[in-house]
């Protein structure tokens, strides 16, 4: 019997799986892919990973960027630059190979290639139960994504709230690094950018994200906005062609979907717990999840390993504390964020002719795209500045 088994190798699985067997205990990962494999994303990561992980990621890295530029749904062009800060672009195909390896590399088994179908509740334990293989363990973490099945096993979820995740369209397409360089590139700064557009979709945004020599290019809205989300990519990619001088090959576009936090109820139940994009933890703004995914899959190894040192399953009510105090609270303020923001596309115009106006709400707003600082501190210091210089257009953003 494993002290731990872990369903799902992205990065919250691996990251648990390394640092619960760094820690002593008998893990295995489960996984129905082949690692590398392909996984969709924008690949934006946060600065705050770097201080989170014991390991270099060097080598999975993109690029670095030190440059956002934001358009507004009328066309207003935003340049944020926080000296001496760079954000990461990965590749996850590449990011998530790294971790899971970090977690081999600590002691974990890995088994790639296996579909799990289910929990079982034991006497005193509980069963994975995978197609042609079963493991049974102490406790299990549950990182298997949006779609989680485990959650569905164990009751703690059957579905979403439509406001509560997002649909997206997207696709990474190859281009030589130097095209890369020309059609990202910010002419003010001379760096290239990520370039967010708001409003290309009706409650969500648009993105063309640079990396070595491939473009991630894509939309995205919460469900809830019930927007003609095909329609809108066409537009979108058509736009973009034409702006940028580019024919691209958009084949290998693809949909998925994204959770956006903060979850709804407990992430916890009967020695399982729930991690990452399986507990729904993503940025409502940005819809970025691999800084919540590590750190979630790091508090879930650390009281994983405490229930097994004290013998008590009943401990892992003790993640759902952690979370609500290290993640949850966050995700709240983005979540007040979202809601302002994506409310109408007058409320992005007004938000953003306030960022282009004021260098320091833009640099707060910066902080909040990127994760800079928590988000409860930044919200207050926007929300005292915005109020003292501009009350009335303050007022109409949240009152709209």
């Amino acid at each position: 019997m494993y002290d731990l088994v872990v369903v799902g190798g992205g990065p919250s699985g691996a990251i648990c799986a390394r640092r619960a067997a760094l820690r002593g205990l008998n893990v295995a990962v489960v996984d129905k892919a082949t690692f590398p494999r392909r996984k969709l994303c924008g690949g934006a990561v946060s600065p705050r990973v770097r201080e989170i992980l014991d390991f270099d990621i060097h080598s999975a890295l993109e690029r670095e960027i030190g440059v956002a530029v934001v358009y507004s749904p009328h066309g207003q062009r935003i340049v944020g630059v926080l000296p001496g800060v760079r954000g990461l672009m990965v590749r996850r195909e590449r990011f998530d190979h790294l971790l899971l390896e970090k977690a081999r590399e600590a002691g974990a088994e890995v088994f790639e290639g296996v579909r799990v179908v289910g929990v079982e509740q034991l006497r005193s334990g509980i069963r994975v139960l995978g197609e042609g293989d079963s493991f049974n363990a102490r406790f299990v973490v549950g990182a298997d994504g949006v779609n989680s099945v485990v959650a569905r096993a164990v009751g703690l979820r059957r579905g979403w709230k439509p406001d509560y995740v997002g649909l997206c369209i997207a696709a990474d397409i190859k281009l030589p690094p130097d095209i890369v360089e020309s059609v990202t590139m910010d002419p003010e700064t001379g760096q290239p950018a990520i370039e967010l557009y708001l409003g290309a979709v009706k409650g969500g945004y648009g993105w063309l994200f640079p990396k070595r020599d491939e473009v991630s290019i894509g939309v995205g809205a919460k469900m809830s906005s019930k927007a003609d989300l095909r329609n809108l990519w066409h537009r979108f990619t058509t736009d973009l062609e034409q702006t940028k001088g580019l024919k691209l090959n958009l084949s290998g576009r693809s949909a998925f979907r994204v959770p956006l936090g903060p979850p709804d109820g407990r992430l916890t139940r009967r020695r399982c717990i729930m991690v990452g994009d399986a507990a729904g933890l993503v940025s409502p703004v940005t819809g970025e999840g691999i800084y919540y995914a590590l750190m979630s899959g790091i508090i879930a190894a650390d009281v994983v390993a405490e229930a097994v040192k004290r013998r008590n399953s009943l401990h892992v009510a003790e993640y759902d504390c952690r979370i609500a105090d290290e993640v949850i609270g966050e995700l709240r303020v983005l979540r007040w964020l979202s809601n302002l923001i994506y409310r109408s596309k007058d409320n992005m115009e007004r938000a953003c002719s306030l960022a282009a106006e004021d260098p320091v709400a833009r640099r707060l707003a910066m902080e909040f795209l990127i994760g800079l600082r928590p988000a409860r501190a930044v919200r207050w210091e926007l929300v005292k500045r915005l109020a003292r210089h501009y009350p009335l257009r303050s007022l109409r953003i949240l009152v709209s």
